[in-house]
């Protein structure tokens, strides 16, 4: 088990919170000659004790070691959090296959591309509307040179009157453009009325695609996120809500209740690979779209996310044209060097490029 401190790079924050650093754990396996590595990102993880999440992701560790059993299920009745689990599915997929493999594809042998969003991250302490929207349509320029033409832009509702000019003002200059909204749950209102009056507002301007979790709902009270996937002009995808229900029954209970239009994947918060795929099965049976994101993961989350989502692309014939949540490769000034480069608004494994894990093995 192995730390390191990741420093993101000026300007990475969401709606609600600016990310400077990250703490990331390492579980690193060695086994006749082939090696495992397994991220650990608790991150997003809902109010973490951060004693008890290194406790018992210690545990975990010695009890691979003491039993050497290599099969995840034996595991499960130990692990509480979500990263956790995917730390643990990436170690033995890794070690199984000779990291950096989980998954062959012609995703991992650099022949096909994954498409993805590209990403604008949250504007803080802009000091003008005028400032603001000359900063993000710069942004939004940049990624049009990169070939996006759909977007997603982090959004909060304390600005919403300098965010709308800023879609009004890409809308004049780059009318092809779609924007895919993520409020991180900043939408916190007494009265629906005023969520509703904001979203007429973003459909009536025919750029935006859809709104990524509006609001919050905890404690199972589904109700209020319910009559706002009715009502709602705009499609609402559901991201943080999906981190709080877990088991089949739950799962289906929440989709048959809620029905969004969409929902998105994090393995890192939704149990791995293994609970995510839950999601995308269920979702699959009510015809609600699905698209996998990353959770600030390192280069070595983002390997194993991208070789799964393209396994998971082909199984399930994924019915979301405008691509994954995956433009975080470049989030960190010291990330770990990889394969895994952005190209034409996809993803690419880039063979010829080689990883740089020697600070990772060091002393292993």
């Amino acid at each position: 088990m192995k730390k390191k401190i990741f420093f993101f790079k000026k300007g990475i924050s969401n709606s609600n919170r600016i990310f400077k650093y990250n703490s990331i754990w390492f579980i690193i396996l060695k086994k006749y000659g082939k090696i495992g590595i397994g991220e650990c990102n608790p991150i997003l993880e809902k109010s973490i004790d951060f004693n008890k999440f290194i406790n018992e992701l210690r545990n975990v560790c010695k009890k691979i070691i003491s039993t050497k059993k290599l099969e995840i299920d034996y595991y499960y009745k130990y692990i509480s959090y979500s990263s956790i689990f995917f730390a643990l599915e990436q170690v033995f997929s890794t070690l199984k296959e000779n990291f950096p493999l989980l998954f062959y594809s012609s995703f991992y042998k650099g022949e096909k591309g994954i498409p993805i969003n590209g990403l604008i991250w949250a504007p803080f302490f802009i000091s003008s509307k005028e400032e603001m929207v000359k900063k993000i349509v710069r942004m939004v320029k940049y990624k049009v040179c990169k070939g996006f033409s759909f977007i997603k832009m982090k959004f909060n509702f304390h600005i919403f009157s300098h965010q709308y000019l800023v879609l009004k003002e890409i809308k004049k200059i780059y009318p092809f453009l779609k924007i895919r909204i993520d409020a991180n749950g900043s939408f916190l209102f007494k009265k629906k009325e005023i969520l509703f009056d904001y979203i007429n507002k973003l459909y009536e301007l025919n750029i935006v695609h859809s709104i990524e979790q509006p609001i919050l709902s905890h404690n199972n009270n589904w109700d209020d996120m319910a009559e706002i996937c009715l009502k709602s002009k705009l499609p609402i995808a559901l991201d943080e809500d999906l981190t709080y229900v877990h088991g089949i029954q739950k799962k289906r209970e929440f989709l048959d209740i809620i029905m969004p239009k969409y929902i998105v994947i994090k393995p890192s918060a939704n149990r791995g690979f293994f609970g995510s795929e839950e999601w995308i099965y269920e979702a699959n049976k009510r015809n609600i779209k699905w698209y996998i994101s990353s959770s600030l993961e390192s280069n070595i989350g983002i390997n194993a996310i991208t070789q799964w989502s393209f396994v998971m692309n082909n199984k399930y014939k994924s019915n979301e044209k405008h691509g994954h949540g995956l433009d975080t490769v470049n989030i960190y000034i010291n990330n770990i060097n990889s394969p895994i480069e952005l190209k034409k608004s996809s993803i690419w494994y880039n063979s010829l490029i080689k990883w740089d894990i020697e600070e990772l093995l060091c002393n292993e």
